[in-house]
């Protein structure tokens, strides 16, 4: 039987069968949501090639984010708002560190020297800023207007959220249709011979079967996050800042390491900012309507501490890919980085 199947047949069945141990389910979810989202991403990427590369785009932005959108939905429903507004701040970083890092890294150590398109980086990281930016003003308005109550703040918060998919949809525009050639890249993702060897139906029902596996696991993952933090006293922003991220971005992480492993760093860069693009710009927009319809208050006031986190991974990519080539060394600092702020954040939180 194909793995992706078996795959699918255990994650069902676990959707019914639970143990007694909060932490032990918590384990077992986890694991379980890694190959779901790895093969979500594999067949976002088969489903492109079908409708072409500008369309492909929004496609992947949406299907992308499913395991993200899925987590978040169930963190707010459980009043988890702490670990949601972490798990967001956590996947710039990690996708900003970690995972360029991991992929710079072994793209590194195979071959010499990495050239990409700074076009698109310096299109990517002007997005970036722009979310970041909105934080920093949410953030100095309060510092600045202590009165303010938490319904206005929430007020703005989803006026904002509106502005910035309103970006986002005008950076898909932008990208993918009246600037296109600015963003063409040589490498081919998948080779024809095995395009045409799939069923575009069989794709589809596919990713309506795995995306309502996924929703259902994370239901069960979030409760038992919950049960665990309460139960051992774990910090919710600690798990938001590390585990969501890695669980919900684990199909993007994966390609974009491979990618970069065979000299595709134009894909592999693409793949691990645009991550965070979405995350910034639509990910948190959408969980904050949402949250709102909900009647769960949720604004865009991040800690200090986060925000000047998420400003140095951001920063510290931006330098990195400011000059059209990357090397071994500038992934292990990236790496670095990464789990000196994990440190950091274990012992803040």
């Amino acid at each position: 039987m194909n793995k992706k199947y078996i795959y699918l047949v255990v994650s069902i069945a676990l959707i019914f069968f639970q143990t007694t141990y909060p932490l032990v389910n918590t384990v077992l979810y986890s694991i379980v949501i890694v190959p779901l989202a790895i093969t979500l991403g594999e067949l976002t990427s088969i489903m492109s090639e079908y409708i072409g590369e500008k369309k492909g785009g929004l496609l992947t932005a949406a299907i992308g984010n499913i395991p993200e959108l899925t987590m978040g939905i169930w963190l707010i429903q459980f009043g988890m708002i702490p670990m949601v507004k972490a798990s967001l701040i956590g996947s710039i970083i990690s996708n900003m560190l970690l995972v360029l890092g991991v992929s710079i890294f072994v793209g590194g150590i195979k071959y010499k020297e990495q050239k990409f398109n700074r076009i698109v980086a310096r299109t990517n990281f002007s997005m970036l800023l722009l979310a970041m930016s909105t934080i920093i003003i949410v953030a100095s308005l309060k510092q600045y207007n202590e009165s303010l109550s938490k319904v206005v703040l929430t007020s703005i918060s989803i006026k904002i959220a509106v502005v910035l998919v309103i970006v986002y949809v005008l950076g898909l525009i932008f990208s993918l249709y009246t600037h296109s050639n600015l963003f063409i890249v040589s490498e081919q993702s998948f080779e024809n011979r095995y395009i045409k060897n799939r069923k575009y139906v069989r794709i589809v029902l596919e990713l309506i079967v795995i995306s309502i596996i996924l929703y259902f696991i994370s239901e069960r993952l979030i409760y038992n996050i919950k049960e665990t933090v309460e139960n051992y006293g774990i910090s919710q922003e600690f798990l938001g800042i590390i585990l969501i991220p890695i669980l919900g971005n684990a199909g993007e992480n994966f390609s974009a390491i491979v990618c970069a492993s065979k000299n595709k760093v134009n894909l592999s860069l693409e793949i691990a900012i645009g991550s965070s693009i979405q995350i910034a710009l639509f990910v948190t927009p959408i969980l904050m309507v949402l949250a709102y319809f909900i009647g769960v208050e949720m604004t865009l006031l991040f800690t200090g501490f986060q925000i000047i986190m998420a400003l140095i991974a951001i920063v510290m990519a931006f330098i990195v890919f400011q000059d059209g080539k990357t090397y071994w060394f500038e992934g292990a600092i990236l790496i670095a980085i990464y789990i000196i702020v994990t440190l950091a954040y274990y012992y803040v939180v």
